[in-house]
């Protein structure tokens, strides 16, 4: 089956977001402990080709797991995506050898070769009280 975008915009917008997915995209992720939602998260934010974004705010109240601690950390370093991906990937290996991921990333972060041309500006709310306003964000910006 073949998907277009058949759509009427007149707002063009320099995202590049997977043909499944529309150019701009708010939503939420919501469901029970245990049932996959950081996975899907990890998934939508570092699979290639999937969401074009320059900006993430990620809010949540498990924002101490691993998994955010490494995906903030990652951007932080300015990491590509799939470097961060694999270090999910490779998880098994990564802690039979006992390496700490935040001290690997760091190693990663030194070879130029890892490390993307565009960064991607990282934001961890745990509270609703430090939410920003939507309407205060720029719409020229690839924001996730």
């Amino acid at each position: 089956m073949n998907v277009k975008n058949i759509s009427w915009n007149e707002n063009k917008t320099n995202k590049s977001n997977h043909p499944l997915l529309p150019k701009t995209l708010r939503g939420l992720i919501v469901g029970k402990s245990g049932c996959g939602k950081t996975t899907l998260l990890l998934i939508l934010l570092l699979q290639p080709g999937c969401l074009d974004f320059s900006k993430l705010s990620v809010f949540g109240k498990s924002l101490f797991q691993p998994e955010y601690k490494i995906l903030r950390k990652g951007f932080e370093e300015q990491l590509l995506k799939r470097v961060i991906m694999n270090l999910f990937e490779n998880q098994n290996e990564i802690q039979q050898e006992q390496i700490s991921p935040s001290v690997l990333i760091e190693e990663l972060a030194k070879d130029r070769k890892n490390i993307s041309k565009e960064s991607i500006e990282c934001n961890f709310y745990e509270s609703a009280d430090n939410v920003p306003d939507l309407n205060k964000l720029s719409p020229e910006q690839k924001i996730s």
